[in-house]
């Protein structure tokens, strides 16, 4: 159900305060507002079986979102989890992994080519202790490639870093890795970043069942997205996984795509606006 805001409130509250908006002006700012906010983001979660693209949605977003097992591949299909807190959320499509056999494979390529202009934002999972990215790589430079030349946000995320030998120096009461392991994740770090020829920016090293480093990968998701979608994406993480910055720079993504609304109906007192539509939107 799409949610709708009557602005007729804010507007007679302008008018009161000199600010007049001819109603075909008034009808055409509430409607591209209104788009706005009902625009439902999707982010694609892709990568082998097993690397735990579940439990990473699971520990971002702070519930159970997707099924985990840690016996057989549970995803077998696309698998859209609506995320909402008021009438509108995100889409989080949690997709079938790469890598299972050949058959399947060429099934994929399919679905990973009707799904990609679809996605805001694609998640590539790799796993902390696996060396084989032959079919990542397949994958990766056929399907995934153009479309990250194109703009589309996109990053490799090296889940499970906590089992990278070696995995008994992990500091379980620190939530962090011990001095060996840690030198060895950041040397992962650059072999994947090499590896797939991106900037080590857009490479990101966590492990969703330890919660370590998942601030920072919401951090570089928020920053990456277009103004307007910052927001909705970022209400629907888990609260622990918000940072200061990230709370920032959506509230400002926001405001800034406020701004642009109504600067394409009128051209003076846009900030006066805002400010206005910022008193009359608390409940944002």
């Amino acid at each position: 159900m799409s949610k709708k805001v009557n602005y007729q409130g804010f507007f007679e509250s302008l008018g009161k305060q000199g600010v007049k908006i001819p109603k075909e002006f008034q009808s055409k700012i509430e409607d591209q507002l209104n788009n706005k906010l009902n625009y439902e983001p999707k982010i694609g979660v892709f990568g082998k079986t097993g690397v735990g693209k579940s439990s990473l949605c699971n520990a971002v977003f702070g519930r159970d979102v997707c099924p985990i097992s840690d016996v057989e591949s549970c995803t077998r299909e696309p698998k859209e989890v609506f995320l909402s807190i008021g009438d509108k959320g995100l889409k989080l499509v949690d997709v079938p992994g790469v890598g299972e056999s050949g058959d399947r494979d060429t099934e994929y390529t399919e679905l990973y080519e009707n799904l990609f202009p679809e996605l805001d934002l694609i998640l590539w999972v790799l796993k902390g202790d696996d060396r084989a990215f032959a079919s990542d790589e397949q994958f990766y430079k056929k399907l995934v490639r153009p479309y990250i030349q194109a703009g589309k946000p996109f990053f490799i995320v090296i889940n499970q870093v906590d089992k990278i030998e070696p995995f008994r120096e992990w500091d379980e009461k620190n939530n962090r890795p011990g001095g060996r392991q840690a030198k060895n994740i950041d040397d992962k770090h650059r072999v994947v970043a090499g590896y797939f020829e991106l900037p080590m920016a857009q490479v990101l090293t966590i492990s969703a069942n330890e919660k370590y480093h998942l601030v920072e990968l919401v951090d570089a998701v928020i920053h990456s997205l277009p103004k307007d979608k910052k927001m909705v994406v970022l209400k629907e993480v888990a609260e622990e996984n918000r940072s200061k910055n990230a709370i920032k720079e959506a509230e400002s993504g926001w405001w800034d795509t406020v701004k642009d609304v109504v600067s394409d109906v009128i051209d003076t007192t846009v900030d006066y606006v805002v400010d206005k539509i910022k008193s009359w939107f608390s409940w944002w």
